[in-house]
C-alpha cells in the first residue's frame, strides 16, 4: 500500500501531466494553499505563503478587475468558472479556474476548493482557428464568381455577397430554400441532383441554365464540389457559379460569322474568280492585267476568309486537351509540307519519346508556322528546318527560316508586349491562329532573328 507521502508524490505527477493545480481556501482562517502544481503555473517559488492578493498580482492587469469581480459573485452563491490571463516571467499565458464554495448554516461562506488549468496552448489554437475563420470569411466575401453552399439535401445553408449581385436575392430569404430556386426548369435540377447521387467525384463541372429573381434566365458554368466527412459521407456542396452569357454570345456570333465565310463570301469570291479567269481566258492573246489582279486578289481573300474561320472555329468550340505525341506530329506535318512543296528542303530533327500536354489542334500551329516558312523563303528553293527538343518541363518546337523578318510590332501584339493601336497592320491571319492554339496548350511563343536573315519561331510546351 502505498505511504501518504508516495502518494502525494503520484497526485503532483498527475497534475504535471495533466496541468492541472489544485487550491484550497479556508475564509475564518485566511488562510490559502496552493498544490505543487500550482506554484509552477503561476511561477511563483513554493516557499512563499499565499494570499489571495498575491494571486492577484499574478493576475494580468487588464484582467484583475473581472477576477475580483467574479470571485465577489461567488461569495454570493454565483459559480466560480472563469478564463484569464496571468504573467509569469514576463511572458502572458492563459489559465482557466474553476472553484466551488461551501457555506455555514447562515449562509456565509467558510471555505473554498478548486483547479486551476493552463489553457495557454487551447487559446493559441482558437486565435489561429479564429483568425483562418477571418480570412476564409474574408475571401469568401471578397471572391467575383457567386458561391452558394448547401447540405447533402442540397438545401441553401450559406452564400456569399457575389449571389446577391447575381441572383438577385438577399441571402436572409434564401437561407433553408432548395436550390431549385437559382434552376430554370426542373428537369435540369432533378438531372444534376441524380448525377450527384451517382457520382463520387469531388468535383463536378456543368454548364446549366439559372434563373434570377427577376425572372431573367442565363447559362452559367458552375462547379460543384463535394463536401465529405472523414469516413466520405457528404455533409454537403458548394457550388461556384459563373454567369458565361458574353461568352456563349460571342459562341453564337463566331458561328455567324463562320456560316457567312462559308458560304456567302466563299461564294461571292468564286464567283469573282470565275469572271476574273472567263476574262483572262478571253483574252489570252493579250492577258488583262486588270483580271489578273482580281483573280490574284480573290484568292488572297479566300485564303485570308479561310484562316478566320479556322479561328472563328477554334474560339467557338476548343479541343480539348491531350497527351499529345510530339514526334508522330511533326513526322505528319513534315510529310504534308513536303507533299505540296517538293522543290523545298524542309529538314526536321526531333527525339524518338517526346510528348506534350496540348490541345489536339497543335499540329494544324506547327504545320501554320512551316508553310509560312516555306511560303515565305528568302531563298529558292525553299530552305527551312523543324528542331524539337526538350528540357526540364518544356517542350521546344523551333521552325527556323530564312525569309524576312516578321516585323517587331506584330511580334509584341501577339507576346502581348504591346496593345492594339488603330495604326498596326498585321501581316494576316496565320500568327495569329497559331497563337490561339499555343495558349489554349498552356503554352507560349518566343520570336527570335535568324543570322544572318529570318526568323526562329519557337512553340513552348508543358511536357507530358
Amino acid at each position: 500500500m502505498d505511504t501518504p507521502r508516495e502518494r502525494q508524490i503520484h497526485f503532483d505527477q498527475a497534475q504535471e501531466i495533466a496541468d492541472i493545480g489544485s487550491w484550497h481556501l479556508d475564509l475564518r482562517e485566511d488562510t490559502f494553499h496552493w498544490s505543487k502544481n500550482c506554484y509552477r503555473i503561476f511561477g511563483v517559488p513554493q516557499n512563499v505563503s499565499m494570499t489571495f492578493e498575491r494571486f492577484l498580482s499574478r493576475v494580468h492587469p487588464d484582467d484583475r478587475s473581472e477576477v475580483e469581480a467574479a470571485w465577489n459573485a461567488a461569495l454570493n452563491g454565483d459559480p466560480y468558472d472563469i478564463e484569464h490571463r496571468i504573467v509569469v516571467d514576463g511572458e502572458t499565458r492563459w489559465v482557466r479556474e474553476r472553484g466551488e464554495l461551501e457555506y455555514d448554516s447562515t449562509g456565509e461562506p467558510v471555505r473554498a476548493i478548486g483547479v486551476v488549468m493552463d489553457i495557454t496552448t487551447r487559446k493559441a489554437r482558437e486565435r489561429e482557428i479564429q483568425l483562418r475563420k477571418r480570412r476564409y470569411q474574408s475571401l469568401f466575401n471578397s471572391i467575383q464568381d457567386t458561391i452558394l453552399v448547401a447540405d447533402a439535401d442540397r438545401t441553401i445553408i450559406d452564400g456569399n455577397p457575389a449571389f446577391t449581385d447575381l441572383f438577385g436575392y438577399e441571402l436572409d430569404d434564401v437561407i433553408g430554400e432548395s436550390v431549385r430556386l437559382i434552376y430554370a426548369n426542373e428537369a435540369e435540377f432533378r438531372e444534376v441532383g441524380q448525377r450527384l447521387k451517382n457520382s463520387s467525384d469531388k468535383h463536378t463541372t456543368i454548364t446549366m441554365q439559372c434563373q434570377k429573381r427577376s425572372g431573367q434566365v442565363f447559362p452559367a458554368e458552375t462547379t460543384i464540389v463535394r463536401r465529405n466527412d472523414a469516413s466520405g459521407k457528404t455533409l454537403g456542396f458548394v457550388g461556384v457559379i459563373r454567369d458565361v452569357s458574353e461568352r456563349e454570345d460571342r459562341r453564337q456570333q463566331m458561328k455567324v460569322i463562320d456560316r457567312v465565310l462559308r458560304h456567302n463570301l466563299r461564294n461571292d469570291l468564286n464567283l469573282v474568280q470565275g469572271s476574273a479567269e472567263m476574262i483572262l481566258e478571253s483574252s489570252a492573246k493579250c492577258p488583262d492585267r486588270t483580271a489578273q489582279t482580281i483573280l490574284d486578289t480573290s484568292r488572297r481573300l479566300l485564303d485570308t476568309a479561310q484562316k478566320w474561320r479556322r479561328i472563328t472555329t477554334f474560339l467557338a468550340d476548343p479541343p480539348a486537351d491531350d497527351v499529345i505525341d510530339v514526334g508522330s506530329v511533326v513526322d505528319s506535318v513534315v510529310s504534308r509540307v513536303r507533299q505540296r512543296h517538293p522543290d523545298a528542303t524542309v529538314a526536321a530533327d526531333r527525339p524518338d519519346d517526346c510528348r506534350a500536354d496540348a490541345t489536339q489542334a497543335i499540329g494544324e500551329a506547327i504545320e501554320e508556322l512551316l508553310e509560312n516558312a516555306v511560303v515565305h523563303s528568302g531563298e529558292t528553293p525553299a530552305n527551312v528546318a523543324l528542331l524539337v527538343s526538350h528540357r526540364d518541363a518544356v517542350v521546344e518546337i523551333r521552325v527556323v527560316d530564312d525569309g524576312p523578318r516578321i516585323p517587331e510590332m506584330e511580334r509584341k501584339v501577339l507576346t502581348r508586349e504591346e496593345e492594339i493601336e488603330p495604326l498596326y497592320h498585321g501581316s494576316g491571319l496565320g500568327l495569329w491562329l497559331v497563337n490561339l492554339i499555343v495558349r489554349q496548350s498552356g503554352g507560349m511563343l518566343e520570336f527570335d532573328e535568324n543570322e544572318p536573315h529570318g526568323n526562329i519561331v519557337t512553340i513552348l510546351l508543358p511536357t507530358a
